[in-house]
């Protein structure tokens, strides 16, 4: 991954959208001499990937998120479940996007997460990353911005929360930000927070 020099500003202020997806459910136990990064997606994890992709693919359809673009990017951690989800997500979109899975993602920490997300081609507007929990819940907690206690119903944080984030859960982020490697803690907007059944 680099960086391209020379594009073109969008037009008003710039943005980014970072979807942060939680792994479909997966089997409790791994296959036979596996360990835990081999455990697969369940019949049920599959068909909520699938679905979330079969939402993607329709513009609209997705509520909270018709008027973001699509990923152009998914990175994912190599464990078998979240390389599984990112694969079903993609292929349902009917989109040949590429997909980056990361061994060092596989138990990260959400700095970590984002180091990687900060070297994101500039050209690429809309990423996903598909990972596990509790990490992928922290990153999104803490990229978005802390609100003052009287925040109300503009609280990002307190809407995260009070939806949960059991597996298959997305949250969209709208980042304010020029370019990948600007984005850090409280630079984001919560866009939408989704939970299967999609």
């Amino acid at each position: 991954m680099g960086h391209h020099e020379g594009m073109e500003p969008t037009e008003g202020a710039p943005t980014r959208h970072l979807w942060l997806l939680r792994h479909g459910k997966a089997a409790s136990d791994a296959p036979r001499g596996g360990n835990d990064r081999d455990r697969p997606l369940t019949g049920r994890g599959r068909r909520d990937a699938s679905a979330l992709g079969a939402r993607l693919s329709v513009p609209g359809s997705l509520r909270g998120a018709d008027q973001v673009p699509p990923p152009q990017l998914v990175i994912c951690s190599s464990a078998v479940r979240t390389r599984q989800t990112a694969a079903l997500v993609v292929q349902a979109m009917g989109q040949d996007l590429p997909i980056d899975s990361f061994d060092a993602l596989y138990g990260a920490q959400p700095d970590l997460v984002l180091q990687y997300v900060r070297e994101v081609d500039e050209e690429v507007a809309s990423v996903l990353v598909v990972g596990h929990n509790p990490t992928v819940y922290q990153l999104a907690w803490q990229l978005l911005v802390e609100r003052q206690a009287d925040g109300g119903d503009g609280d990002d944080r307190a809407r995260l929360e009070a939806q949960g984030f059991p597996t298959c859960a997305l949250a969209l982020l709208r980042l304010e930000v020029a370019s990948w490697e600007d984005v850090t803690d409280g630079c984001a907007s919560l866009t939408t927070v989704r939970t299967p059944p999609y």
